[in-house]
């Protein structure tokens, strides 16, 4: 290209000394050709652009995060003269293109269409524009590049993904098992309680019951332990996609993993959180996985959600001080944090706290998840 620029300003100086010269029609002629040909040049690119089509299609509706999914896209020619000189530029802030070469440039002849197939990969979970940004024509002479945005853009629709997590250090300190939930409740304990019109008469331990003169029941495993709470952040951290699309993404995604590995294991979980107003899933088993996940992958976050909507309603609900333990998925520390935090530690409540930023961050007992990392290796 800088080459055919070249030796077109060589010719144009060339007509230039000719007419100032020498004069006459052929130099004046040769002038004007010199002149003519590159605005034809210009005006047939122009043209090209408006009348090549674009079709783009994802193989699926609803596309997860980091899973590979067909993408295809068809540059279409659909009049008499040919098209040189095109290539395409993809999205790439939160998507990326595999097994395609993005230098490739095309040339349509006429009624014909070149159809790719390719992988696409979104990075986050929400809604945004994937596939081709934006169109590089040049015209026949390679004397000029023009790029313009794509007229008719798609849009994906993305969920989080689920992370299965084996045994992560982490939470070794919150020592919760299968005991510390609702799950099973058919096995008595060797624990008693005071008996409360309605328990079953077959439970009472009527040995304990004749020493002390009041009627006593055995508890059952995991009777009023409400197992593990999450306390998640909500809060939209700036109105760009670009900014809140990583940590809203990585959020979901730690939230997510931890509630599959807990109820895998048989250990029930709450998770709480605030959408303009208090937001609780409870689940019991896997079974209740399913719908979990759905609700939560269409979460919304906005920055009306503040920490001390969320903390005031967390402080409020009496299940989570009872809780085995707590854990919070936050994106800062601050001082409605540490307060609740502190306040179940000193009711004997395990505390564990996982920090989702982009910035360095050495607190104790904090562990520290980047927008891009995996979680399988930050947790393990």
């Amino acid at each position: 290209m800088r080459r055919n620029r070249l030796i077109f300003s060589g010719l144009l100086i060339l007509s230039l000394i000719s007419i100032s010269f020498y004069g006459g029609p052929v130099s004046y002629g040769f002038f004007f050709f010199v002149l003519i040909v590159p605005a034809v040049s210009a005006v047939y690119t122009l043209i090209m652009f408006w009348r090549f089509k674009i079709y783009q299609k994802i193989e699926t509706k609803v596309a997860v995060a980091e899973r590979p999914v067909t993408f295809y896209f068809t540059l279409q020619n659909e009049d008499f003269y040919a098209f040189s000189g095109i290539r395409t530029v993809f999205f790439s802030d939160n998507s990326t293109i595999s097994g395609l070469d993005t230098d490739t440039e095309y040339e349509l002849f006429p009624h014909t269409g070149i159809k790719k197939e390719t992988k696409l990969i979104c990075k986050y979970r929400g809604e945004y524009e994937v596939g081709i940004r934006n169109v590089i024509v040049r015209d026949y002479l390679k004397l000029f590049d023009f790029t313009f945005r794509n007229r008719e853009t798609i849009k994906a629709t993305v969920i989080p993904q689920l992370v299965v997590l084996d045994d992560i250090s982490a939470l070794d300190a919150l020592s919760v098992s299968a005991k510390d939930s609702y799950i099973d409740q058919t096995e008595p304990d060797v624990i008693v309680r005071d008996y409360i019109p309605g328990d079953d008469i077959r439970n009472i331990n009527w040995k304990l019951t004749a020493a002390t003169l009041s009627p006593l029941v055995r508890k059952r495993i995991g009777e009023n332990v409400p197992g593990i709470s999450i306390i998640m952040d909500s809060r939209r951290i700036s109105p760009k996609p670009d900014k809140y699309l990583p940590p809203e993404n990585k959020i979901l995604e730690t939230a997510i993993a931890l509630t599959y590995y807990y109820i895998e294991r048989g250990i029930r979980v709450s998770l709480y959180a605030y959408d303009r107003s208090p937001v609780c899933y409870s689940l019991e088993n896997t079974n209740d996985f399913e719908e979990f996940y759905g609700g939560i992958s269409a979460f919304n976050f906005d920055e009306n959600n503040t920490s001390s909507c969320l903390y005031g309603y967390t402080s409020a609900v009496s299940d989570i001080a009872n809780s085995s333990a707590v854990i919070f998925v936050i994106q800062s520390i601050d001082e409605d944090y540490l307060m609740q935090a502190e306040k179940f530690e000193r009711s004997s409540v395990a505390v564990a706290t996982f920090l989702v930023t982009d910035k360095k961050a050495d607190v104790s007992h904090v562990t520290v998840i980047g927008y891009d990392d995996k979680l399988k290796e930050v947790l393990k």
